[in-house]
């Protein structure tokens, strides 16, 4: 041990740390360095440097390297700290010995210093083999004889570092668990990724779980070959025996379990060491959907590595990684299983189309023939009235025939059997003539028509009863979008292709819209077109018809400015089938179908057939109905039902009908759901979410048959519900009853209606007569209270000698005074229910200048200090001002122990920082007053029950007071439209928030 009277002396020796002081306090003169003071000169400054260093260093001298080391090195020799201290280095290091003795020679005895980068070292520090990685440099050091005395070694711990780029690279590996498809390739890719790193894992075996978890199976191996007879590649889990009792317990448990590496495991594989595993980890390859694992792994541990917090979480990542990878191809399956199914119903639905489409013409031709002979045979013994039922039905009837015709060969393309005769056709005159249907009705509607077909003459193979289908499905279109303005057919030939276009000014299409137009069964929602009618494959339909001639077809739409669509096939015949090819072809003439202009036509009957709505107020004698729906034949046939009874306005849309409703107050709105612009579900909204018509009646027609559907229609709000077809005996009935229960209902609101406001007015003259007698009580019961002062005050001015008297008298007067304060507090509150006082611009500043002067004596008694802030300006009583912060104040000194501080604060929030105040103020802005004193505090309990009339927290002896004016602050803080609150612990002072509108 160095002599404490030699440390002075020996400045080498100073500071250090820890081992500073145990290498002052080690015993040298036993070994052969000897006394410190006799140290040579070379060891001396080492050592200094050292001790001085926040590197790790340690230091070998004489020709056994007795071990010196500083702190920093304490966490390399850990177990072996501090023995290590005076140690030769061959004792301490003998674990590691045959690795660095070499490294050692070279420097002492040929003076040649040494450099390791991530040095593999296996240590024993901790009582077990230990995987570790150094930076480290042996540099010799001279002694005074010129030769390496001894040596100095600078060190840098990389362990971690190492660990965590091997563990970052088995994950990235992983990563492409979740681009897999099949299990396979994920069970593939766990193996590759295993092998990868045979250090943390000498081996891994992963086994299938069945899904009723009974059985598991082989599926990847690492670090061993899957054919190793060691290996079974089924085992049954409920019969796992002696080798696979771990295996199937932690499939049983389903959490990651570890055990001793035994029997035929332990010679599985040793990876990257020398060694076997010692333990086994077995991790179950966890699913949300199922009680027993997907999979199993297990893998054998690295033997020099300890099985701590961040090796296990590092499995649980890797076995997580897996499941997700699992997950994703069940769910990739799932969804093959789902998609081939959707296809199989696909094929289903269009083979059903196609039947369903022949059945329907059958029925239809043998109703649209008749109807053709009677409209032909010119019956003049008919009424105008039955003469338009019977064209309405044939319209109607050659309608639905043109819809089955579409939904045919829709299903036609959709089953690979529409087949094409292709035809070399003049596209400028066949176009032309078929355009030219159109022109009369276009016309009709007050809209321009120009047709523009370029010079050059064009020619192209095309099936002209597609080509006929995809020029009035186009025209049809534009005519039904367009309300005014013009439509533009334009025909071309550029660059060996035929151009179509059809342009027009109506609604447009809205631009999230656009990419959906061509889908099948894709409908702009609320278009303001003439109708909302349509099946939605048109479009589609188009599409196909035009990729069947090799071309495309694509839209251009500006909402409210009108769309263009635009067609283009190739001319010549190379890009079609040689056996779907015909330069002439005599068997088929040209057949023009009037479905689409007289489709068309229909869409105009309104505005002919429909007089003028009249003013439902103009009859008193008949009630008034509003009938909301874009076919106009329906809307004349409801109106032909109840006509007679009641007065009927139409409408072809939502909004216009709402327009209507709000203008007339009909008594019943009979409302379809599929409409143009505004549908009858939003209509619906409109009318009762309106204070004004939520009372209205309304009744949804519509053709979603079902009762789910009945039942969302009278969720939405719906007063009643009718399917169509509907009898006509069934619409008038409900009509009726819904017009007989809105009376009714109407007439006990208006009863109801007048019983509250008579309530209410009783209510309001009886809170005014009740704040009169408050104000007038609490004023007449002052001047007996000061008749009885003044006596006493007389009574004592006589030198009345009894001490009891004397006594008696104090208690009367302290009650008188007592119910004088309460009186007068109570004359405060009932003023303030006084709304409508003249506001006015109160600097807050002077309110509390006026108030210090009034409490001057009462802060100088308690020694009080009162801190005030810069205060803002706002407009609010001054009178109530002045009675607010006197009563805050009065408050923080009466209640306090102590020298009372009292700190008054401002700032300015917005309503959404205020816990009061409602959603709808949120974007107010305020003035945020905060009141802040160091007395003795309440419980939070209290918050909101200090602010009740007459509410006390304490005894009367102990603190005096009303129980009155923290109300009066809660009443003139309301009165001002602010906020208030506090917030308080026992022996914490209290804190008030006061928020005023800035």
């Amino acid at each position: 041990m160095t002599d404490p009277k030699e440390q002075t002396t020996l400045e080498f020796l100073a500071g250090g740390g820890e081992m500073g002081r145990r290498i002052r306090e080690f015993d040298w003169q036993a070994t052969e360095l000897g006394s410190p003071r006799d140290w040579p000169q070379s060891l001396r400054t080492c050592i200094r440097i050292m001790l001085s260093s926040k590197q790790p260093i340690w230091i070998g001298w004489g020709p056994r390297l007795l071990k010196f080391y500083n702190d920093a090195y304490i966490d390399i020799v850990r177990g072996k700290h501090p023995h290590a201290l005076g140690e030769p280095a061959s004792v301490v290091w003998k674990d590691i010995w045959k690795d660095i003795e070499p490294m050692l020679s070279r420097a002492m005895e040929r003076d040649e210093g040494t450099y390791e980068e991530s040095r593999l070292l296996i240590m024993v520090r901790s009582g077990f083999p230990e995987e570790t990685y150094y930076t480290f440099s042996y540099t010799p050091v001279l002694g005074d004889d010129g030769r390496p005395a001894g040596m100095i070694c600078y060190n840098t711990a990389d362990t971690e570092r190492i660990l965590s780029e091997r563990a970052l690279k088995t994950m990235q590996q992983l990563d492409s668990l979740g681009e897999k498809k099949r299990e396979d390739e994920v069970f593939a890719q766990v193996g590759r990724a295993l092998l990868a790193n045979p250090l943390d894992f000498p081996f891994a075996v992963m086994y299938r779980v069945s899904d009723d978890g009974a059985h598991a199976h082989l599926v990847a191996t690492s670090g061993v070959d899957r054919a190793s007879p060691l290996l079974d590649e089924q085992i049954r889990l409920a019969e796992p025996g002696d080798r696979y009792e771990q295996l199937a317990a932690t499939v049983q448990q389903n959490r990651m379990t570890e055990a001793i590496n035994r029997g035929d495991w332990k010679n599985l594989a040793k990876g990257g060491w020398d060694v076997p595993p010692r333990y086994v980890v077995y991790l179950p390859i966890r699913s949300a959907s199922r009680k027993s694992p997907l999979a199993l792994l297990a893998v054998g541990l690295n033997p020099y590595r300890k099985f701590d917090e961040a090796y296990r979480n590092f499995l649980q990542q890797i076995a997580d990684r897996i499941a997700l990878g699992l997950g994703n191809v069940m769910a990739y399956e799932e969804e093959q299983r789902r998609l081939r199914a959707l296809e199989e119903l696909d094929r289903a639905k269009t083979l059903f189309f196609t039947n369903i489409s022949h059945e329907f013409r059958t029925p239809l031709m043998l109703m649209l023939g008749p109807l053709e002979e009677l409209m032909n045979r010119g019956t003049t013994e008919w009424s105008e009235a039955e003469s338009a039922k019977v064209e309405v039905t044939h319209r109607n009837a050659l309608r639905l025939l043109k819809l089955v015709n579409t939904l045919l060969d829709f299903s036609r393309m959709e089953d690979g059997r529409g087949h094409a005769r292709f035809v070399k056709t003049d596209m400028a005159s066949y176009t032309q003539n078929l355009a030219s249907n159109f022109r009369s009705v276009i016309e009709k509607a007050e809209l321009e028509f120009e047709v523009r077909i370029g010079g050059n003459t064009c020619y192209a193979y095309v099936d002209r009863q597609m080509w006929e289908k995809v020029v009035f499905n186009l025209l049809s279109n534009a005519f039904k979008y367009t309300l005014k303005g013009k439509i533009t057919l334009e025909l071309d030939a550029h660059d060996g292709q035929v151009r179509l276009s059809v342009s027009d000014t109506g609604v447009g299409i809205p631009t999230h819209e656009i990419p959906h137009m061509f889908e099948r069964f894709h409908r702009v929602q609320n278009s303001g077109g003439r109708t909302y009618e349509g099946t939605g494959i048109g479009l589609s339909l188009i599409k196909e018809l035009v990729r069947l001639h090799g071309g495309t077809i694509s839209v251009e739409s500006t909402e409210g400015v009108g769309s263009r669509f635009t067609a283009t096939i190739p001319e010549g015949k190379g890009h079609l089938e040689a056996t779907q090819v015909y330069d002439t072809n005599p068997e088929v003439e040209d057949a023009i179908s009037d479905f689409y202009v007289s489709e068309a036509e229909s869409l105009l009957a309104s505005a002919e057939k429909e007089p003028v709505a009249d003013n439902c107020h103009d009859d008193r004698r008949r009630d008034c109905i509003l009938i909301a729906d874009d076919n106009a034949d329906m809307r004349e046939h409801i109106r032909s039902l109840l006509g007679n009874k009641y007065k009927v306005l139409t409408a072809p849309n939502g909004l216009e009908a709402l327009e209507l409703i709000r203008k007339h107050r009909p008594a019943l709105v009979l409302s379809d759901i599929m409409m143009p612009q505004m549908d009858g579900t939003e209509l619906l909204k409109a009318v009762k979410s309106d204070p004004v018509l939520c009372h209205t009646p309304v009744i949804l027609i519509t053709a979603r048959a079902g009762e789910d559907s009945r039942i969302e229609g009278i969720e939405i709000g719906a007063d009643d519900y009718i399917v169509k077809p509907f009898s006509s005996k069934e619409l008038i009935v409900r009509a009726q009853a819904q017009i007989r229960m809105s009376g009714e209902r109407n007439k006990i609101t208006e009863e109801l209606e007048r019983k509250v406001e008579q309530r209410t007015q009783e209510l309001v003259n009886a809170n005014r007569e009740l704040e009169s007698f408050n104000y007038v009580a609490s004023h007449d019961l002052q001047e007996p209270l000061r008749k009885i002062q003044t006596f006493i005050h007389l009574i004592e001015r006589n030198n009345f000698d009894s001490e009891l008297s004397k006594g008696y008298f104090q208690k009367i007067y302290t009650s008188a005074q007592r119910m004088g304060e309460l009186i007068q507090s109570v004359l405060s509150y009932s003023r303030l229910s006084k709304n409508g006082e003249a506001l006015q611009r109160v600097d807050l500043n002077k309110v509390i200048d006026d108030i210090s002067v009034d409490f001057e004596l009462a802060i100088q008694e308690k020694q009080a200090v009162l801190l005030v802030e810069n205060l803002p300006i706002i407009d609010a009583n001054l009178l109530q001002m002045n009675q607010l912060f006197s009563n805050l104040i009065s408050n923080s000194l009466k209640f306090s122990v102590v020298a009372p501080e009292i700190r008054i604060t401002s700032s300015r929030e917005s309503g959404r920082e205020i816990p009061l105040a409602p959603v709808e103020l949120a974007d107010n802005s305020y003035h945020h007053i905060c009141v802040k004193d160091n007395g003795i505090g309440f419980e939070p309990e209290f918050s909101e029950k200090i602010f009740a009339l007459f509410q006390r927290l304490h005894r009367r002896s102990e603190y005096a007071g009303t129980g009155i004016g923290l109300s009066i602050v809660k009443k003139i803080v309301e009165q001002h439209e602010g906020f208030l609150s506090a917030e308080s612990h026992p022996g914490e002072g209290a804190i008030f928030n006061i928020w005023f509108p800035a």
